[in-house]
């Protein structure tokens, strides 16, 4: 059992012994009440204050040990057997100390120790089951707490794990989609292939050893985004024997303040998953545009937006797969009820739009 904060060992015998205090103070103004203590018998006032707190916090203390040794663990009959025992002797110590210090008498005469037994047992056996609920409620407070705060490092640690293993899913999705581009780019002994396998290389450093941070600036992210575009447009098919149409196929517009891209931040490869998507199941030799890109911060939220468009290409599965059900769950982990992905489509165009919320430095 972890061991209760400092403040929390501190609190009942600051409590308990504010209480003893109090307690004692009406107990002694009944007596004076009924005549039964002078008022030159209180010079041992303070001696029997210290005496019952110390009495009264050891009955706090024996029940705090034991919950956690016998309550905790099921045994029931003896926790409450020790209790029961723990009880009796604080009554027959608190009488008993009432006995010596209190001197209580009647019509001038001191009075046997069974008239005190008589006097005070259902008293202390009062206090004492007052003593003994307040430790128990205390100790549970301080279950609760810790179970509590147990319970979400556990939930921290489980979306730590889970993300870094959707992040990790992300790699080898990316690697098999460019790797199947380069190979078709060498199957056909393009000279563009050695630059595709440089580009490669560039992305892969940045996703092994850039993207280790849980947050990363905007402007490296749009980096590697228009890097992975380059080495799309790679292998677009040209029309009648050009290029220039290949390289204007993609379209891609950032909508953000010149400033603002270096100190926003957001988790790295956010926006690939939809970008691999498009270039994945859209149409390649659709024109003017293979894809349309459209990056924004939102000046009257704060947030960014992120839409891309693309043709449908027949002759391809439906959008989806891996990699976009991956980007919904981590979605789902990092921005729960704060993020927004909306897909639209048609028999001409597949349309996504994300919408996160974004820090800054």
């Amino acid at each position: 059992m972890p061991t209760p904060p400092v403040w929390l060992r501190r609190l009942p015998w600051v409590a308990l012994g504010w209480i003893a205090l109090l307690l004692y103070f009406d107990w002694q103004n009944w007596l004076l009440r009924q005549g039964v203590l002078v008022p030159q018998q209180q010079d041992h006032f303070w001696a029997l204050a210290l005496t019952a707190d110390v009495l009264d916090s050891a009955l706090f203390y024996l029940n705090w040990q034991l919950m956690p040794r016998l309550f905790q663990r099921g045994r029931l009959g003896a926790y409450l057997g020790l209790l029961g025992l723990g009880l009796l002797a604080f009554c027959a110590l608190r009488i008993g100390v009432s006995y010596a210090f209190d001197e209580v008498k009647v019509q001038g005469e001191s009075q046997p120790l069974s008239y005190y037994v008589q006097v005070l047992q259902a008293y202390y056996l009062l206090l004492g089951g007052q003593i003994l609920l307040l430790s128990f409620f205390v100790q549970l407070a301080g279950y609760y707490w810790r179970e509590l705060r147990h319970r979400r490092a556990l939930e921290q640690q489980q979306l730590r794990t889970e993300l870094a293993l959707l992040k990790s899913q992300l790699h080898p999705h990316f690697l098999f989609n460019t790797l199947n581009n380069i190979y078709s780019l060498t199957l056909h002994a393009s000279p563009q292939a050695p630059e595709a396998v440089l580009r490669l290389a560039e992305l892969m450093r940045y996703q092994l050893y850039d993207s280790a941070d849980d947050l990363v600036p905007l402007a490296r992210e749009i980096g590697h985004l228009q890097s992975f575009l380059t080495l799309q447009q790679l292998r677009l098919p040209t029309a009648g024997g050009t290029t220039d149409d290949a390289d204007e196929a993609i379209d891609f517009r950032l909508l953000l303040p010149p400033e603002a891209a270096p100190k926003l931040l957001l988790p790295p490869m956010l926006l690939l998953p939809l970008v691999e998507n498009a270039f994945k199941h859209g149409d390649l030799t659709a024109r003017p545009h293979v894809v349309r890109l459209v990056l924004e911060l939102a000046a009257a939220d704060g947030q960014l937006h992120f839409t891309v468009r693309n043709r449908i290409s027949p002759d391809k599965a439906a959008p989806g797969g891996v990699g976009l059900a991956n980007l919904r769950r981590r979605l789902e982990l990092l921005y729960p009820g704060r993020h927004a992905l909306v897909v639209t489509a048609n028999q001409q165009e597949y349309a996504v739009r994300l919408t996160v919320p974004v820090a800054v430095k």
